[in-house]
């Protein structure tokens, strides 16, 4: 999670950035990943309004609305809310660093055994 929007709304600034819990608020809400491109109206107002959840909550619907009427080179906006949010999913596989303190986990097999004849 490395990317983030700095905008600026009639004097206001807005950091908009994702994390886990976010993306999770989104998808109760109908956002899926893999109906970005099948699906753009619902997904790219998902998207947009989502970006305010982590450090603008209480910003309402109309204003986010407005906002990205507003916002120029929309291509280049929405391009990047999918790279935030990609990486936001990639996070979830990020390894720890370092080995103390680590939880450790093992594979146990409890599939019947067929007997050797």
């Amino acid at each position: 999670m490395n990317t983030k929007i700095n905008l600026t709304y009639k004097d206001v600034p807005y950091t908009l950035e994702y994390d886990r819990m976010v993306i999770k608020t989104m998808e109760a809400n109908g956002f899926v990943v893999d109906e970005f491109i099948n699906k753009p109206m619902s997904n790219i107002d998902l998207a947009f309004a989502g970006a305010f959840l982590k450090h603008h909550r209480k910003t309402n619907q109309a204003t986010i609305d407005e906002i990205y009427a507003k916002c120029k080179d929309k291509k280049k906006l929405v391009e990047t809310l999918v790279t935030m949010i990609q990486e936001t999913y990639e996070a979830l596989f990020d390894e720890p660093e370092g080995d103390e303190g680590n939880a450790t986990w093992e594979v146990v097999d409890l599939s019947p055994k067929k007997s050797q004849k």
